[in-house]
């Protein structure tokens, strides 16, 4: 009984000492970091900064992921488009954007939603301009 009983307390002091050097493995590069700058400041500074750039990355790949789709839910479809779900909504509702509805659910061809944006081009000056000029040469002013 007595050799179990150490058995069992070198078995937890190895369990404790691996788990201390877990823990110091663990937080050694941001002991290091603040030993080195002194400021915990600067150490919250750059893991924002990281975060923040994994944060952009994510949106990126998702955002290459959602170019690949030819069908889009409202969701995908209000950040392909950049704007807001609400106007979005708004648009379908009064039918000014082509769209599905099977089962009450809303959802976008992507190709379509590219139609929709290039019929409300702006034309230029230059380009209002040339169809003025069409339009008076095929039909003069009779006199």
């Amino acid at each position: 009984m007595l050799q179990n009983q150490k058995f069992n307390r070198n078995v937890m002091e190895e369990i404790r000492k691996e788990h201390v050097e877990g823990w110091q493995q663990f937080l050694a590069p941001a002991e290091q970091m603040l030993s080195s700058s002194g400021d915990i400041k600067v150490l919250l500074a750059h893991q924002l900064f990281q975060q923040s750039k994994n944060e952009q990355r994510i949106e990126a790949l998702e955002n290459v992921f959602l170019c690949q789709k030819d069908i889009f839910n409202l969701d995908e479809a209000a950040t392909y488009l950049s704007m807001s779900k609400s106007t979005l909504y708004k648009l379908t509702s009064k039918k000014e954007i082509p769209h599905y509805k099977p089962n009450r659910f809303i959802f976008f061809e992507r190709s379509e939603l590219d139609k929709w944006i290039r019929s409300a081009a702006v034309k230029t000056e230059d380009q209002l301009n040339d169809q003025v000029n069409a339009y008076t040469m095929a039909n003069p002013l009779r006199v």
